[in-house]
C-alpha cells in the first residue's frame, strides 16, 4: 500500500504541451549548406597543392607576358599647326607645318594621369611602330572647296636621324546639300545647346612599320598640303606593331594564359620532382636500400675481370608495426 505506483503522468495531463517536432525537411534545408561548405573545404585542402602551384605558374606566365607586351598599345599627343599668317598666303593654299616634342609631350601625359605606351620594357629596339595622323574638321564649305589634301609625317630619333617618313591623302565624306539640311534639323537641339558639332574625324596611318630606334623617338615633324583647310584639333598616334608571339599572347590573351599556365606547371613540376631526385635521391616509398659490399662471390668476378666490384643493391623490408608479423 505505501509503494510508488507505476502509472507516470503525462505532460499532457500536466497541463504542459509537448515540443514539436522539427520537420527533416528544415533540418536539411539547414544542413544541406553545411554539408556542401563542408565538402568544398575537403576539396580545396586535397587541390591546395594544385591550385598553389597554378597560381605560381599563371604569375610567372604574367610576368612574361608583361616582358614582351607593352601595357599600352598606342598613344597620342596633340599637333599645332602653324598656319600662315597673311590671308593672301593662305589662299594660295601653301603647306601648313608642325613639330611635335615627343619627350614633352609624354612628361604632359604622365602628369595629366595617362600612362601610355612604356617605352623602356617589352619594345627592343627592332619593333614595329606606325604612325598616324586624325584630324577633327569643320563641315564648312571651304573644307568641302579644298577637296583631296595631303598629310605628311616624318619621325626622328634622338640623335636627329630621320627613321621613318610617309605621307596619305585624305578627304571628308562628302554630304548632299539636302542631307546637310536633314542632319542639322535632326541635331537642332544638342547643336544649339553646345552638346555637339557639325564635324568629320579624319584619321589615316601615315607611316607604317618604323623600327623601333635604340634610344627611342624624340620627335616628328606634320605637314598639311593645303593651309586653306580649317582643323578643330589634330593628333598623332604612335601604335605599337605585334608580331609573333607577342600578337597571340596580346589577341589571344586567356587561351595563351591557359596554355602558358599548363607549360609553366609542368616546368615547375619537372624541376621539382629533378631537385629532389638529387637532393634525397631515388628512394622508394615502400623500403630502403642496402649496400651489400661483402659479397665473396661478386667480389671474386668483379676481380678477376679487372674492375671494381660493383656494389649490387637490395631492397630491404621495412619492420612490420603493430601485431603485424
Amino acid at each position: 500500500g505505501g509503494g510508488e505506483s507505476g502509472y507516470e503522468v503525462s505532460d499532457e495531463e500536466d497541463g504542459v504541451p509537448p515540443l514539436p517536432e522539427i520537420p527533416e525537411w528544415l533540418l536539411s534545408l539547414f544542413w544541406s549548406p553545411l554539408t556542401l561548405l563542408w565538402f568544398l573545404v575537403r576539396v580545396a585542402g586535397k587541390f591546395s597543392k594544385m591550385g598553389l602551384l597554378l597560381g605560381i605558374s599563371g604569375f610567372t606566365y604574367h610576368w612574361i607576358y608583361c616582358m614582351f607586351v607593352p601595357p599600352s598599345l598606342s598613344e597620342l599627343h596633340p599637333i599645332n599647326f602653324d598656319f600662315p599668317a597673311a590671308s593672301e598666303d593662305r589662299k594660295g593654299g601653301v603647306p601648313a607645318n608642325a613639330t611635335v616634342d615627343f619627350a614633352f609631350q609624354r612628361q604632359l601625359m604622365l602628369r595629366s594621369g595617362n600612362r601610355g605606351m612604356d617605352w623602356s620594357s617589352g619594345m627592343s629596339p627592332g619593333s614595329s611602330l606606325d604612325i598616324g595622323v586624325s584630324l577633327v574638321l569643320p563641315e564648312s564649305p571651304g573644307n568641302f572647296a579644298v577637296g583631296t589634301f595631303a598629310v605628311g609625317a616624318t619621325v626622328f630619333d634622338k640623335q636627329g636621324k630621320a627613321v621613318g617618313a610617309g605621307s596619305r591623302s585624305m578627304v571628308m565624306v562628302h554630304k548632299s546639300t539636302l542631307l546637310q539640311y536633314l542632319s542639322t534639323l535632326f541635331y537642332a537641339l544638342p547643336l544649339v545647346l553646345s552638346l555637339t558639332s557639325e564635324h568629320q574625324a579624319v584619321r589615316g596611318t601615315v607611316t607604317q612599320l618604323i623600327s623601333f630606334p635604340k634610344l627611342g623617338l624624340h620627335s616628328a615633324t606634320v605637314s598639311l598640303s593645303d593651309s586653306r583647310l580649317q582643323v578643330y584639333s589634330a593628333n598623332i598616334e604612335i601604335t605599337f606593331v605585334l608580331t609573333g608571339f607577342r600578337y597571340y599572347m596580346f589577341h589571344w590573351y586567356f587561351v595563351c594564359l591557359a596554355v602558358g599556365t599548363l607549360i609553366m606547371s609542368n616546368i615547375y613540376t619537372g624541376l621539382f620532382h629533378y631537385v629532389s631526385n638529387k637532393v634525397f635521391g631515388d628512394q622508394p616509398a615502400g623500403g630502403r636500400w642496402e649496400d651489400l659490399d661483402d659479397d665473396p662471390a661478386l667480389a671474386a668476378a668483379a676481380a678477376a675481370g679487372g674492375q671494381a666490384a660493383p656494389r649490387p643493391r637490395k631492397k630491404r623490408k621495412d619492420k612490420p608495426r603493430g601485431g603485424q608479423r
